[in-house]
This record gives C-alpha cells, sequence and structure tokens, in this order.
C-alpha cells in the first residue's frame, strides 16, 4: 500500500489566505498539501513532484489558471495531472467549457462545501492510489519478464551448448526413452543408425544399428533392457557404418532418473577404439618385429664373427691349392683335383657372403651377370624343398642378356615369388612356371603410376595356378606386413621385399591374377647397358718384384700362407703376429716397407689404430686392412683415411 502521506495535492492561488483554508479543510485527509503563489511556481512543482491532484484559482495576474494549465497540459511529464479549478465568479456556460477544454476535470465554485471538497479530492487520491498500485505491479511484471527472457535465454544457450556438444561429440550418443525406443540421436549415431534414409526417432535402437551379426543385435537389445530394469552396462561391441567398414566401441548403456528416482530416459555412449585397436596392434607388430630384428641382428653378429675364421680357413685352403697347382709340374690329373678344391672353396665362400647379406652383415654389390644361372641354381634347389604335387617348369630363353644387380638380391626375389606361387598351391597341388625373356620398350610408358623408360628389359614370369588374388587384396599386395596367409605361413614382407629389390634395380613388377585361375608375377630389370661387350678388366702388368711387404696377422698359420703366397710372386715378405712388434719395425725403418698387409682384429690393438700409428711415422705409407665383409667398424673408422679395406680376407 501506499503511505498517504507521500501522497501530494498541488494548491494555487494568488492568495495565501484561500491556500491555507484550503489545507485546513483537507488536513483529515492525511496527505501532503503543497502551496504554489503562483501559475510559473505551479509549473516549477509539477516538474520536480507527481502530484495526485491539483486545485487551481482561474484568476490569478500574470498567468491565469487556464493559461497554466494548457501550459501543464502541453507537457507530457505532467498532461496526466487531475486538475480542479475553484473559482467566485464566471459561472457562465462557456468559461466553465473553457476550462474543460484546457484540462480540468472539475469544477468548485467558492464558497466551497467542505464536505464536497474532501469527497472530491478523495476520489482523485483514490484513483492516484490505484494507479500508482498498477503501476508498481506493471514495474513488477516488467522485472518479472526481464527475468522470464533472461532464464529463457540462458536456457537456450545451455540447449544450444548441449545440442552442439551432443551432435558434434566424437562418441556415439543416444537417449532412448523408457522403454528402449529412440528419442535422440546425435551426428556418428545417425550415420551409423542411416538416418538420412530413415525414420529413426520412436524405433528400438537394436533393429536399426547395423550390428553385423545376431548375437551382437541380442547382446544389445539385452543391455538395453538391462537399462530399463534399471541396471548400467560397459562393455565392448562391434558396430559396423553404412560402407560395411567394422568399428570397435567401448558401449555405456545407464538408465538416467530424477531426484524422485523415476526414470527419465536411457542413455547410450560409444566410443570408438577402432584406432586405438590398430595402434596397439601395430605396436605389437612393431614389437615382434623389433624383437626379430634383435634376434637377426644376434645371428648377424654370430655369422660375421663365424664367417671372419671360417674365411681365413677358405683363404689357407684357396692359398694351398693354388700353391699346389704352381708346384704340381703339369699333372693334370692331379690339377683336376685341385680345382675340385678351389672350386668347392670358391662355392663355400659365397656362401659365407649370402649367410652375412641375409644376416644384413655385407652390403649390396651390383655386378653385371647373366639370370640363367642363378635360375637353374634355384630351381634345382626349389624341386629338392617342394613336395612332389608341385610341378615346376622351366621356360629359359638363353638369349636374355645380362642385367646389372645384386646376384644373391635376385635369387631373393626368384625364391620369395616362388615360396608365394608354392603357398598358392599347397593344399591342392598345381604346376609352378619359371619364364626368362626380354622385352623392349621403344618409349616411356606408365606402369602402376609410374613412368617406365623406354629399352630393353629382362624379365622374369613366375606363374602358380594357385587360389589367386582377389581384387580388392591385389591392390595392397606390396604392402609391407599385408597377408591373406594364416598365421605362421608368412610375414607379409615376401611382397614387398620383391618390389623394393626391383624398384631400386631401375625396375618394375606387374601382377595378373583372378581368384581360382592362379597368379602371375612379371619383374622388368633394365638389360645392362653394352651387353655382351668384355667386362673382365685387363690384368695389370705385373711390377717388377722385389719389393718388401709386411704382413700382419695373429693367426699363424694364416701368416705363413700369405707369406708363401707373396714370396711366390716375387715379393720380399716380413711377417709379425703381434701389431707392436709390426709398429716397431716401421718405427726402426720407415722406408723398408713398400707395402703393409695387416688383419683388423689383433691383439691388443686395432687395425685401423695400428695404421694410425704407422701413418704418423710414415705417412704414405700404403696399407691393406683385412677385414670380415660388411665390418661397420672399419667402414666408420676409414672414413677419410687413405686406408685400403680389402673385402677378400
Amino acid at each position: 500500500m501506499i503511505d498517504d502521506e507521500r501522497i501530494c495535492v498541488l494548491g494555487v492561488d494568488d492568495r495565501p489566505g484561500n491556500l491555507i483554508a484550503l489545507e485546513a479543510v483537507l488536513e483529515t485527509l492525511g496527505i501532503t498539501f503543497v502551496k504554489a503563489n503562483s501559475g510559473q511556481e505551479a509549473l516549477e512543482f509539477v516538474l520536480e513532484k507527481e502530484f495526485a491532484l491539483i486545485l487551481m484559482d482561474v484568476q490569478m495576474p500574470d498567468m491565469d489558471g487556464f493559461e497554466t494549465a494548457s501550459l501543464m497540459r502541453g507537457n507530457r511529464k505532467t498532461e496526466h495531472i487531475p486538475i480542479i479549478f475553484v473559482t467566485a465568479i464566471n459561472f457562465q456556460q462557456r468559461h466553465v467549457f473553457k476550462g474543460y477544454n484546457t484540462g480540468a476535470v472539475d469544477y468548485l465554485f467558492k464558497p466551497i462545501d467542505a464536505q464536497i471538497l474532501r469527497s472530491k479530492v478523495q476520489v482523485f487520491i483514490e484513483l492516484f492510489r490505484q494507479k500508482e498500485i498498477l503501476k508498481h505491479k506493471a514495474m513488477e511484471l516488467e522485472r518479472a519478464n526481464r527475468h522470464i527472457l533472461a532464464q529463457q535465454r540462458a536456457l537456450k544457450t545451455s540447449t544450444m551448448r548441449f545440442t552442439t556438444a551432443f551432435d558434434q561429440s566424437f562418441q556415439f550418443m543416444a537417449i532412448l526413452d523408457a522403454r528402449g525406443r529412440v528419442l535422440e540421436l546425435n551426428a556418428l549415431a545417425k550415420e551409423l543408425c542411416d538416418a538420412a534414409r530413415r525414420n529413426t526417432v520412436g524405433q528400438y535402437l537394436w533393429d536399426i544399428l547395423c550390428l553385423g551379426n545376431a548375437e551382437q543385435h541380442q547382446s544389445l537389445q539385452a543391455i538395453v533392457e538391462r537399462a530399463m530394469a534399471g541396471e548400467a552396462t560397459n562393455d565392448e561391441a562391434v558396430f559396423y557404418d553404412r560402407n560395411k567398414e567394422m568399428h570397435s566401441f567401448l558401449r555405456t548403456v545407464s538408465p538416467v532418473r530424477d531426484e524422485t528416482g523415476e526414470m527419465l530416459f536411457i542413455a547410450v555412449q560409444g566410443q570408438d577404439i577402432s584406432k586405438r585397436k590398430k595402434a596397439e596392434e601395430d605396436k605389437q607388430k612393431l614389437e615382434a618385429q623389433l624383437r626379430q630384428s634383435q634376434k637377426m641382428e644376434a645371428i648377424g653378429t654370430l655369422a660375421g664373427g663365424i664367417s671372419h675364421d671360417f674365411n681365413n680357413i677358405l683363404t689357407i685352403i684357396l692359398g694351398s691349392a693354388e700353391m699346389a697347382i704352381r708346384v704340381s709340374g703339369g699333372d693334370h690329373e692331379f690339377d683336376r683335383y685341385i680345382e675340385r678344391i678351389i672350386m668347392a672353396a670358391n662355392k663355400a665362400k659365397d656362401l659365407i657372403q649370402q649367410i652375412l647379406i641375409f644376416t644384413r652383415q655385407s652390403d649390396v654389390q651390383r655386378v653385371t651377370f647373366p639370370p640363367v644361372n642363378i635360375i637353374k641354381e634355384s630351381v634345382k634347389l626349389l624341386r629338392a624343398s617342394l613336395p612332389s604335387s608341385i610341378e615346376i617348369i622351366q621356360k629359359i630363353d638363353s638369349r636374355s642378356g645380362p642385367i646389372v644387380a645384386d646376384p644373391t638380391q635376385f635369387h631373393q626375389i626368384l625364391l620369395n615369388l616362388c615360396t608365394n606361387g608354392f603357398h598358392a598351391m599347397e593344399a591342392t597341388g598345381g604346376i609352378l612356371t619359371i619364364s626368362l625373356d626380354s622385352v623392349t620398350f621403344d618409349q616411356p610408358v606408365m606402369r602402376g603410376g609410374d613412368e617406365i623408360k623406354a629399352g630393353t628389359y629382362v624379365r622374369l614370369t613366375v606363374r602358380d595356378t594357385g587360389a589367386g588374388i582377389s581384387p580388392q587384396h591385389l591392390a595392397r599386395i606390396f604392402d609391407p606386413y599385408f597377408t591373406t596367409k594364416e598365421v605362421g605361413k608368412g610375414t607379409g614382407m615376401g611382397l614387398a621385399i620383391v618390389h623394393g629389390i626391383v624398384k631400386g634395380n631401375g625396375g618394375f613388377i606387374e601382377v595378373e591374377s583372378e581368384p581360382a585361375n592362379g597368379s602371375a608375377f612379371f619383374v622388368h630389370i633394365p638389360l645392362a647397358e653394352g651387353a655382351g661387350e668384355d667386362r673382365n678388366p685387363a690384368d695389370p702388368a705385373n711390377s717388377n718384384g722385389g719389393e718388401s711387404i709386411l704382413l700382419v696377422d695373429d693367426d699363424e698359420v694364416f701368416l705363413k700362407m700369405t707369406g708363401v703366397m707373396v714370396e711366390m710372386l716375387g715379393y720380399r715378405a716380413v711377417s709379425r703376429r703381434e701389431g707392436s712388434q709390426a709398429l716397431e719395425l716401421v718405427r726402426e725403418n720407415p722406408n723398408d716397407y713398400d707395402l703393409v698387409m695387416m688383419n683388423h682384429v689383433l691383439s691388443g690393438v686395432t687395425g685401423i689404430e695400428l695404421s694410425d700409428k704407422m701413418r704418423e711415422i710414415r705417412p704414405d705409407l700404403p696399407i691393406i686392412i683385412c677385414t670380415n665383409p660388411g665390418s661397420a667398424a672399419l667402414t666408420g673408422a676409414s672414413a677419410g683415411k687413405p686406408v685400403v679395406a680389402d673385402m677378400a680376407c
């Protein structure tokens, strides 16, 4: 309620006595009566305060009541204030109408009846009071409306945030009603449910998800039914998208209740862990490869050590055999036996080289060779190792020219392709055909997205009559670790290695295959430039002989054999088993030696260290260091130094 003392009534009269009389009559109403002695003063009051009513005399000097009322009605701030004219003259009707026209709501004529005055004033006070109450309520409604609008904006913002987070979440999210029917799906869930082509709202989730099999379908239905009974579930599941690609998900299905415990809806969430699982699988593969690599490194280290000692033995055998031929006196029968020893020793040497290449202890050595002989030798090995259910057919064009490659790598290409063909025919048997011919391209051609240079290529073809390769797998067969074989039948690296070797030699490989109709691999390697020319370099002119060669090796037998061979060639050999002894000889007589030949592995010192010390004494001293093939220590240590690393020892 509004306090009456706060309600103001303005009295306007140029005679103070009249105003006092009015104030006395209205005193019992409990209001505030404000007195103005002129129209100008009245105008100032109404601009400062709010009045419930104005009691104004008509006859006033300077500005009469009509003019004052007219000015009040012309101001938006005061136009609403009711005015009662109080006058003792001008009872004529025209004056009364003039007063109403200027904004008066009533007239009081003097002498004024006190009861009538209070009654009329009381009416306007009550009207003012009700107006103020309405104004107050309007303000409260306005505040309430602003609060509601603010809440609506906050709710809209919150809803927008939720909708954005819901739709843009990388998780599968679905909201189901208490019976398991779809209320809302986020973007990922819509994609998996193919919501763009069908209505999903109101459907059971297990009826619209592509679960792949009945077991997964029943599993989801059972989990949702448990959620309907109030039980939450976490498990792993498999979904299929509309492209039939499989996705592994961590799935959570849980009921959501209000504060009274009543179920509002069922929330289904799924986190796609396909990439994580693939990463874990890749990690396991890498760990397996690392373990295999470490095994191969250990084998390689062992093979490197064995090959060093074995090469020393072979050197003694070969050296002794060559010396035996020199002293045989022309006994041809005896020479044939010795030549067989030399042939066998050279094969053993090549075998060691292959072992070192296999264990990555030897560098790739590209030479010019005809692949015919390697194919024939490989076929012999294959016939002995493959079962009788696999028939091997050779179609070798002996006119196929030589290629420039590593013979061991070419052998690996052939064995990998043949092994691949054998696995394709292992269950049923079949025919393995190995062909060699040549093909010429008169101009560059495109093969597998690469431009192949014009020229002649030696073509190796390996064809099997096995199960063939499906089109979707054909594009991936050269990918590392890709395999369709059973566990234990392959690592997925065989064809990748073949592809890498062929590309590394400037060639290319093509494949033809159909399911149930076998496969054919065509390996093209460029024909060696100048094929048919004599590539054997002329023997260097023999020196005059008599030069002094210092031999250093801790193997006494090897040292003696090398010394004999050097002397047979017309040189003078000086042998020492200890590096310190050899160094002392050079220090005492640095110019007495035309060449130093030493083993890289010596007791107490390496060949590199010993050669450095000798070079400090005599910088121009020629030195040959004999070492195991592919010695990383020698290769790294001799970088930038004039030291010859002989791979033959």
